[in-house]
């Protein structure tokens, strides 16, 4: 299965208004929780980095923290992957 398939929560599947493409910095290490194809990368590199396989669980609990309340206005990916990954204490 993909990641895309174990998602929980409601996306937007193309830019938001205002966004530009993949090739600004900005684009490269922010992410848009509301993009699914972001939150999908993001997703997958974060289980890529720590050598974790796609499941249910693990997607289901990665996307939940990226969008808990203590994550709430953390955009950044690097923060994010430091963040999540002491969440899960891995």
């Amino acid at each position: 299965m993909s990641v895309r398939s174990y998602l929980q929560y409601d996306y937007v599947w193309s830019r938001d208004n205002g966004d530009s493409s993949y090739t600004g910095t900005l684009d490269r290490v922010k992410v848009d929780k509301d993009e699914g194809y972001e939150v999908v990368y993001f997703i997958e590199d974060f289980l890529k980095e720590y050598d974790l396989p796609i499941s249910k669980h693990n997607v289901e609990l990665i996307e939940s923290l990226l969008h808990s309340s203590e994550l709430s206005n953390v955009q950044m990916r690097d923060e994010l992957m430091k963040k999540i990954r002491k969440m899960i204490q891995i």
